[in-house]
């Protein structure tokens, strides 16, 4: 049974096919998944498009196989067109090749699939490429533009896993070929998916189809397929488990040289302080995202203030507790040696995060992770910088893709990354006050399972004054080290023990003022200031 789906990309495709603007296109991404329950996209696109327009060839060519044609018939055809010139040239090269196709594509109303298209016109500079990829290029370039082949009706698609790995001549404007995104399946699409594949009931499942749909974002419809069979193959139930342990092996097979997947451990309730943030992250970002009000959620969020404050710890609390996705981008494995490398990966990395919506997208130290282009890398920082601008600025990714970066030095940030409609929202992480450093104190002891004998751990708070929660930390493992020492019965600690802790470790993080001043100044709501600080914010406007 076929699904009445509407597919994105398919109506974005057919839109601009109808409209006369182009008859060349780049299919990219998801393109070796299923379209519905059972069809790949040429199978779906000569079902739903070619069928219904009496093309007359429909032929495949990648670079392994040559040229081949849906039926004999449609062979016969080509090489009567061509005055059989071509027979015997299936698996030649494009520069041998093509020529024949071109004759086809002008002459009668043929489809062409160019599949891998990514090694037949490979990116990098033009001066780069074999004779046989130049010819290649040439030919694909120039069938853009052929007003011949767009009024005989003939159509062409190239297929490739990532755009960026095309030469990206083909697709400037002097050229008419439009890239097309193939998406991930939609929740909407993977629930039905499901519900087909679990039709006979031979397999166990301990969660609901909803919740399956859920937990597999960010999978293709094969991905999903195989979950089901490697669940009958070891005869188990699938559940939560279950599908996280094969999600995290799909994913990081698919996008583990680009992203680093976040899996956090820690919920609100296990960091101390940092009430005002934690309060606005559940209040504007995750209440809304689950009821679907993405209006309110920011589209990206600014974490400023000293180092050990917790940043870090914040943005993996949120995921814990929103349940959503979270993975960080790590520049350093992004930037390649060869040329063009750095920026396919950087368009891998973005396409990687944006399937596994809602998702948690953190980047660390971002004043040196981004910046607009320094002499010498031959403009791969400029590239990079731009593609992030325009990823993070787009706002169909509102409540979507979370943008959160942390930052101790926010005056070194380019000011497009800072301007509304980014990272629209400054949130200070400053240190921890009284009360706040007693609860950091309480939730590190319970944290590493550690004895003590202290009800109140208000006056060790008020010792530990200018203590980041780092610190604080380093603190309390201080005094362990020391009630071992001391042989004390059970290693409990007590109130000398954690004194002498106190004493022995000086908080040492560099240019705390400095650093706490500038997110001060950074921040764009006083409501995320505690009251000490509110005056400098309004001395920073009046």
């Amino acid at each position: 049974m076929l699904l009445n789906f509407k597919y994105m990309w398919y109506d974005k495709f057919l839109s601009i096919y109808k409209a006369g603007i182009s008859h060349e296109f780049v299919l990219y991404f998801n393109i070796r998944d299923v379209v519905d329950n059972f069809r790949y996209i040429d199978r779906y696109l000569y079902d739903e498009f070619i069928k219904q327009r009496g093309f007359s060839i429909v032929a495949f060519y990648d670079i392994s196989k040559g040229l081949t044609f849906l039926d004999p018939a449609m062979e016969r055809e080509f090489n009567k067109i061509t005055s059989n010139s071509a027979v015997g040239l299936n698996h030649a090269l494009p520069s041998k090749l093509f020529y024949h196709i071109d004759v086809a594509l002008r002459n009668t109303k043929m489809v062409l699939f160019i599949d891998h298209a990514e090694k037949i016109i490979p990116s990098g500079d033009v001066a780069s490429l074999s004779f046989e990829e130049r010819m290649a290029l040439i030919w694909i370039c120039e069938w853009s533009n052929s007003a011949k082949i767009s009024s005989v009706g003939s159509t062409l698609f190239m297929l490739a896993n990532n755009l960026a790995e095309i030469n990206s001549e083909v697709l400037k404007s002097s050229y008419r070929v439009e890239p097309i995104l193939v998406e991930l399946p939609t929740e909407c699409e993977r629930r039905d998916y499901i519900k087909y594949l679990l039709e006979d009931k031979k397999i166990k499942i301990d969660i609901s189809i909803e919740e399956f749909a859920k937990l597999s974002s960010g999978l293709s419809k094969k991905a999903i397929k195989d979950i089901k069979l490697k669940a009958e193959a070891e005869d188990v139930a699938i559940s939560f488990d279950f599908i996280k342990e094969k999600k995290h092996s799909v994913l990081k097979k698919e996008y583990g040289d680009v992203l680093e997947f976040i899996y956090p451990v820690i919920s609100f309730d296990d960091i101390g302080g940092m009430d005002r943030a934690k309060s606005y992250l559940l209040k504007n970002v995750v209440e809304p995202i689950r009821k679907g009000d993405l209006r309110r959620a920011p589209m990206g969020i600014l974490l400023c203030g000293p180092s050990g404050t917790g940043k870090t710890l914040l943005v993996n609390a949120l995921a814990k507790s929103s349940g959503f996705n979270c993975v960080k981008i790590d520049m350093s494995r992004i930037l390649g040696q060869y040329v063009g490398e750095s920026e396919k990966n950087f368009k891998k990395c973005l396409l990687g995060a944006q399937s596994q919506e809602p998702v948690i997208v953190f980047v660390d130290e971002i004043d040196t992770a981004f910046r607009r282009g320094e002499n010498g890398d031959s403009g791969v920082s400029r590239n990079i910088f731009n593609e992030f601008l325009q990823f993070t600025s787009n706002t169909n990714n509102r409540g979507k893709v979370i943008f959160i970066a942390a930052t101790n030095r926010p005056d070194l940030l380019d000011a497009a990354l800072k301007r509304a409609g980014r990272f629209d929202k400054k949130i200070p992480i400053l240190l921890p006050e009284t009360n706040e450093r007693a609860e950091i104190l309480k939730i590190i002891i319970k944290k590493y399972g550690f004895e003590t004998d202290i009800q109140d751990f208000t006056p060790f708070a008020q010792q530990a004054e200018n203590y980041t929660g780092a610190e604080i930390e380093t603190v309390v493992r201080k005094a362990y080290e020391i009630s071992n020492e001391q042989n004390i019965d059970n290693t409990v600690l007590t109130e000398e023990v954690l004194n002498e802790a106190l004493i022995r470790c000086r908080p040492s993080t560099q240019e705390v003022e400095f650093m706490t001043l500038l997110a001060i100044k950074e921040c764009d709501d006083k409501d995320l200031l505690p009251d000490k600080y509110k005056e400098i914010l309004e001395n920073r406007h009046s």
